[in-house]
C-alpha cells in the first residue's frame, strides 16, 4: 500500500466478517466406529440441557423453529424448544438426541424457511423404505409434536422393552446392515440402528453429534489434572503437553488453566508436545528457523539469523523429526527485516490517531481493541509511532481474539469462547462453571470488535463432564451401619428397611414420604440410615441464621480470608458487596457455598460459633444421630438421617419466609459494589422438577444436596392438585447424579397417587 492517506478512514475500522454457523470442530470420520455412535448415558441423559438453553441453541442456529410455535402431541400450541423439552423429560432422552434428529432427517437446526412437508416429518418417524410417506406409521404421527414425542418415545420404548421384543436390535448382538456386519457395543448405538437401518445415516448422525456435542474442551483451551503439574494445549480434540515454563510464559497465560479430573486427561488423544518456547531459534544441519506459534519460519540465509541479533548460543540443535509438529511458515528475508519488521511482528500506537495495529511481514493489521494485544501478544510491547511508518505496508484483516479466549460484550450479558476464530456462546452460568473457568479471566469488549469474531455453535457441557467431578477427592469416613459402595454411603442390603405398608422399588439408597400436617411418615426406605446430609445441611444454616437475627436488607463485603469455604462457587472478588437477601437466595437457590459463610459473617459469629448454635437446635429438637460441623455441608461429617432431616425439614418450612425463598424458580441480582466489572447474577433453582409443569403436584419448598459420599439428594415440600394435600417427600443416596430427578419424581407421582 504504498499511498497512505494522511488519516486512515473510519471504514477501515468498521470491516466485519460475515457471520457463519458452521461445526463447532472438524470431524475427522476416520474415527467413526460403526459399532458405537454414543452411549446409553449419553442417550438418557435428558437433563443435558435446560428448556432455555434449547431455545439458545436454535436461536444461535438461525433456526426456522426457534421462535415458530405449534400443536404438541396433546393439541396445545409451544414453542419447538418447549416440545422438544417436555419429550426429553417425559421418556428421559437426551434433548441433544432430539436436536441431532431433526438436523439429520430434515435439516431443521439450521433451515431458515423449511417447507410445510420437513416440518411434519420433523424426526422422520414411521417413514420406513417401504411405504415412505404414505406410511399409516407416519401419517398417525404426521406433525412436529408428534415426531418430536414419537423419537424420544420410541427410544424409551426400546430401552423398557429389549429384554421381551427380540426384534429390537441390542448390545452385542451381530446384524448385517448394508452388506455389513455390525456388532452394537451398547443399546444406545442398537437402537439407533433400528430406529434408521443404514450405516450412511447413523454415521450422519455421529457427525452431527460430535460436530455439536461430542469435544469436552475447545481448541485452545489450557488444562492440567487435579494435583498435576503437566499443563496441556487443547488442539483438534488433542492434548499436547506443554513441556516447561518457559515455554508456556512465551505463548500462554498461566491464569487461563483450566483444573479437569485426570481421568478425562487419560482419555484425550495425545498429540505432539510444544517443546520449544516462542520465537527460539532452531537450527536442524545448516538450516535455521524461527519458531512462531505453531509453525517455523524459514530463514533464507544465516547472515539474515545474526541480523536479528541472536547470539550462536542461543541457538537449538534438533532433528528433522523435531520438526514434523509444526507447519512451514513463510521465508524470513533481509528485505523483510530492513522494512522495520521484527520475525516476531510489533505492536504499534498511532500517535496521530490512537489507532492500533500488529505489524508483521510488510502488513498491518487494525487491532479494534488494545485487549487483543496483549492477550494475542503477551510478550510484545506496544510501540508508539507516526501514521507515516505505514507507508510501506498493505493492510490485512482485522485481528481477532485468539483461541481460548473469554470474553463478553459490552452492554450484552452474553460469555463468549474463542475456538477457531470464531466465538462460541457459552450457554448458562452452569456451562461456564461446569468448564471450570474463572470470571476474573473474562475479558469485557466493545461492540464492534464483539462483531468482528465472528459467531461459531454454542457451548454445553458434555454429559461426562459434570460439575460434580471437579470436587476433589475427600477420604471417606465409614459411617456405622453402612458400606461404602462406589465412594457413597450405603445401607448393606441385608440391613434395608422399609417403612408402611406400601413399598416403592428404587436403588435409592433411602427415601421418605410424611403427610406434612401430621408428620405421620407413610412410606419409607432406610429412614433410619445416617449418611452426610451434603447441601441438605443448608436449611438447618437458613433456619438458623433467620433464628439468630439475619437482616436481609443489611450487606456483606466479601473477605476471602474471613469467608471462603472449601469449593467456594460464589463468583467475587476481595471488596465486593453483597444484599445479605440475595445472598440468601444464592445459598437456597442455587445451593452456593460461599454464601454460607459470608451470611454468618454478617451476623458477627465466627463458624464454630455458629454450627455450635445449628448443634444446639438438633440437640433441642431431639435429632440424636444429626451433627454438623460446617455451614454449607460440604465435609462429611455433616450426617443425620431421613427421619430426623425431615423433621428439620418441616420446621425450616413453617418459617414463611424460608419457605417462599425455597419456592423461587430463578433469582436475578446486582452486586452492590462490583471490583470486577461484573456485578450480574442469575440462576435457577437447583431442582429442576420446579420448572415441569404437568406434574400431579405443586413443589411449594425444595432443596437439592450432592457429594460423592451422599450421593444425590432431594426434599421437597409438595401440595397435591387434586385436593391440597401436603407432603413432605425426601430422597438421599441417589447413585446416579446424571438421572438425580427421575427417581425422585416417580417416588412423588407414586406418593400421589397411593396416600
Amino acid at each position: 500500500m504504498k499511498n497512505l492517506p494522511h488519516k486512515l478512514t473510519i471504514s477501515l475500522l468498521l470491516v466485519v466478517f460475515v457471520l457463519s454457523y458452521s461445526p463447532v470442530f472438524a470431524v475427522n470420520e476416520d474415527n467413526f466406529n460403526p459399532n458405537y455412535l454414543i452411549s446409553d448415558e449419553e442417550m438418557q441423559d435428558h437433563n443435558s440441557l435446560t428448556r432455555e438453553e434449547i431455545q439458545a441453541f436454535l436461536t444461535d442456529n438461525e433456526s426456522f423453529i426457534a421462535n415458530w410455535k405449534t400443536e404438541d402431541k396433546d393439541g396445545e400450541t409451544r414453542k419447538a424448544s418447549d416440545i422438544i423439552y417436555r419429550a426429553a423429560q417425559d421418556y428421559n432422552i437426551n434433548p441433544k438426541y432430539l436436536l441431532v434428529k431433526l438436523q439429520k432427517e430434515q435439516s431443521l437446526i439450521t433451515n431458515t424457511s423449511p417447507t410445510e412437508k420437513q416440518l411434519d416429518g420433523a424426526t422422520g418417524y414411521g417413514i420406513t423404505d417401504g411405504c415412505g410417506w404414505e406410511c399409516a406409521s407416519y401419517l398417525n404421527n404426521k406433525g412436529f409434536g408428534k415426531q418430536v414425542d414419537a423419537a424420544a418415545g420410541i427410544i424409551r420404548w426400546y430401552y423398557d422393552h429389549v429384554d421381551t421384543e427380540p426384534w429390537i436390535r441390542r448390545a452385542n448382538q451381530t446384524n448385517i446392515i448394508d452388506n455389513q456386519i455390525i456388532i452394537p457395543q451398547n443399546n444406545a448405538t442398537a437402537f439407533l440402528y433400528t430406529y434408521t437401518p443404514h450405516i450412511q445415516g447413523n454415521k450422519n448422525f455421529w457427525k452431527l453429534w460430535n460436530q455439536w456435542f461430542g469435544q469436552i474442551y475447545p481448541n485452545g483451551t489450557l488444562i492440567k489434572g487435579f494435583n498435576s503439574s503437566s499443563v496441556y494445549l487443547i488442539q483438534e480434540g488433542q492434548k499436547r503437553e506443554i513441556t516447561s515454563m518457559s515455554v508456556l510464559q512465551s505463548r500462554f497465560d498461566s491464569k487461563l488453566i483450566v483444573t479437569m479430573p485426570n481421568t478425562e486427561i487419560e482419555n484425550l488423544p495425545t498429540g505432539p508436545a510444544i517443546t520449544f518456547a516462542n520465537y527460539s531459534i532452531l537450527k536442524q544441519g545448516n538450516n535455521y528457523y524461527l519458531v512462531d506459534f505453531d509453525t517455523i519460519r524459514p530463514f533464507d540465509s544465516a547472515e539474515t539469523v545474526r541480523k536479528i541479533g541472536y547470539n550462536p548460543q542461543e541457538f537449538i540443535e534438533v532433528e528433522k523429526d523435531d520438526l514434523n509438529a509444526y507447519q512451514i511458515g513463510k521465508v524470513i528475508t533481509a528485505s523483510i527485516l530492513d522494512n522495520k519488521n521484527s520475525p516476531a511482528g510489533r505492536i504499534v500506537n498511532i500517535k496521530e490517531n490512537n489507532a492500533y495495529y500488529y505489524l508483521k511481514d510488510n502488513f498491518y493489521y487494525p487491532i479494534t481493541d488494545p485487549q487483543i494485544a496483549k492477550i494475542n501478544f503477551p510478550n510484545l510491547k506496544i510501540e508508539k509511532i507516526a501514521i507515516g511508518e505505514l507507508q510501506n505496508f498493505e493492510m490485512g484483516e482485522i485481528l481477532k481474539f485468539k483461541d481460548g479466549t473469554i470474553f463478553g460484550i459490552k452492554g450484552d450479558n452474553r460469555i463468549y469462547v474463542m475456538e477457531d476464530g470464531k466465538k462460541r456462546h457459552i450457554a448458562s452460568e452452569a456451562v461456564f462453571n461446569g468448564f471450570g473457568y474463572d470470571w476474573k479471566n473474562v475479558i469485557w469488549t466493545d461492540t464492534l470488535t464483539g462483531m468482528n469474531n465472528p459467531t461459531g455453535q454454542p457451548l454445553y457441557l458434555p454429559t461426562r463432564l459434570t460439575l460434580l467431578d471437579k470436587i476433589e477427592n475427600k477420604t471417606t469416613t465409614p459411617i456405622t451401619n453402612t458400606i461404602i459402595k462406589n465412594k457413597m454411603v450405603a445401607t448393606p442390603e441385608d440391613n434395608t428397611n422399609f417403612v408402611g405398608d406400601k413399598k416403592f422399588t428404587t436403588n435409592v439408597d433411602t427415601y421418605l414420604i410424611a403427610d406434612y400436617d401430621s408428620e405421620e411418615i407413610l412410606a419409607g426406605k432406610n429412614i433410619k440410615t445416617v449418611r452426610p446430609l451434603a447441601s441438605f445441611t443448608k436449611i438447618m444454616t437458613a433456619y438458623t441464621l433467620l433464628q439468630t437475627g439475619l437482616q436481609m436488607t443489611n450487606s456483606i463485603t466479601y473477605n476471602p480470608t474471613i469467608q471462603k469455604c472449601t469449593y467456594s462457587n460464589l463468583r467475587t472478588v476481595k471488596g465486593e458487596q453483597f444484599r445479605n437477601e440475595h445472598l440468601f437466595w444464592s445459598l437456597m437457590i442455587s445451593s452456593i457455598n460461599t454464601a454460607a459463610p459470608m451470611l454468618v459473617d454478617s451476623l458477627n459469629l465466627t463458624e464454630k460459633e455458629f454450627v455450635a448454635k445449628m448443634n444446639k437446635n438438633a440437640s433441642n429438637w431431639n435429632l440424636n444421630n444429626t451433627f454438623f460441623v460446617d455451614s454449607y455441608g460440604y465435609d462429611i461429617k455433616n450426617v443425620g438421617t431421613a427421619e430426623e432431616f425431615a423433621k428439620i425439614f418441616k420446621v425450616a418450612t413453617l418459617n414463611t419466609d424460608l419457605r417462599a425463598v425455597m419456592g423461587m424458580k430463578s433469582y436475578e441480582y446486582n452486586e452492590l459494589t462490583d471490583k470486577d466489572g461484573k456485578p450480574r447474577h442469575f440462576d435457577e433453582h437447583s431442582n429442576y422438577l420446579v420448572n415441569e409443569t404437568d406434574l400431579a403436584y405443586k413443589i411449594l419448598a425444595s432443596k437439592t444436596g450432592y457429594l460423592d459420599e451422599a450421593g444425590a439428594g432431594l426434599a421437597m415440600l409438595v401440595e397435591r392438585n387434586s385436593d391440597k394435600k401436603k407432603f413432605i417427600i425426601i430422597t438421599m443416596g441417589n447413585p446416579n447424579y446424571n438421572i438425580r430427578f427421575t427417581e425422585p419424581r416417580k417416588i412423588a407421582a407414586w406418593a400421589m397417587e397411593n396416600f
